[in-house]
């Protein structure tokens, strides 16, 4: 989303993480990864941010395909972000991935006017990116604040204004602290 380099240090290297840097490389960003000389198990990660734009799209006939595993941090982010790009993803996981809620997050982007098509609300799903589109939606937290956290972090590239409902006593803060960050 940054216009950019932007480098994270200390970063645990861990399966979400690897397979979000898989994600974004597919997707056409430059990703570099470098070993943490004070902490075997991190990385400094250094992403070249197009402000929004992704460089790699597919077609109707042939998705661009993302395999999130079990990463349900990496499928949240990504299907709000894909929503940006201009093309068609579709994005799968692992068999646990396909079981673990999505509903909140496709309901909203449908409300911003995006296709996502998916037979039951999970993964796999198909993410019709039609580039930034100012609108508004309203989101549920009860299920996972993730749903409004990847919302809100594309907003700003967007236009779009976040409505959230529910509660989530667990983890309201996080995106409250994501709402502090992308205002």
């Amino acid at each position: 989303l940054a216009d950019g380099e932007v480098t994270l240090q200390s970063a645990l290297w861990s399966e979400d993480t690897q397979i979000m840097v898989d994600c974004l490389r597919k997707l056409g960003f430059m990703v570099k990864v470098e070993a943490d000389p004070e902490e075997f198990c991190n990385r400094t990660i250094t992403v070249g941010g197009l402000g929004g734009k992704i460089p790699n799209a597919g077609t109707r006939e042939k998705p661009l395909e993302l395999f999130v595993g079990n990463s349900g941090t990496a499928a949240r982010f990504l299907v709000a972000f894909v929503a940006l790009g201009n093309g068609v993803y579709r994005l799968s996981g692992v068999p646990r991935m396909h079981e673990r809620p999505q509903a909140a997050l496709f309901q909203a982007l449908r409300q911003l006017g995006y296709r996502v098509d998916s037979p039951n609300d999970r993964m796999p799903a198909i993410v019709q990116g039609a580039g930034p589109r100012p609108g508004v939606c309203q989101v549920s937290i009860e299920e996972s604040s993730q749903f409004a956290s990847a919302l809100l972090m594309c907003s700003l590239v967007a236009g779009w204004h976040v409505e959230i409902v529910g509660e989530n006593v667990e983890e309201s803060a996080y995106v409250y602290m994501t709402r502090e960050m992308c205002s």
